[in-house]
């Protein structure tokens, strides 16, 4: 699914400040550190984790997004809800309840 339209001008904007586009891609580049590490520690993630995932996210397939779990050393819930990719764009409340719950 595509970014709802009544977003891509605000984010056309906000990715054409000086500066934030390379920002952007900074966060992509910091995901993998060489080694398969991160900075200064095990891998793994170690506090509670939920990841919510899109069932339509064309991004990120269900098997990638299922191998996330072995990277967290700590309670963890996995979350499929019947969206794409763009989750707090199309389903605030819905993320915001999931994020919420105990």
């Amino acid at each position: 699914m595509r970014l709802p339209e009544r977003y891509v001008h605000e984010y056309t904007a906000a990715m054409s400040e000086p500066g934030a586009l390379t920002g952007a891609l900074n966060w992509y580049r910091a995901l993998a550190l060489p080694g398969g590490g991160t900075a200064g520690g095990d891998g793994l993630v170690h506090v509670p984790t939920r990841y919510i995932w899109g069932r339509k996210d064309g991004a990120l397939g269900r098997k990638a997004a299922e191998l996330t779990e072995r990277y967290v050393a700590a309670p963890y819930r996995f979350i499929e809800l019947e969206v794409g990719h763009w989750i707090p764009e199309v389903a605030p409340e819905v993320l915001a309840a999931e994020l919420l719950r105990p």
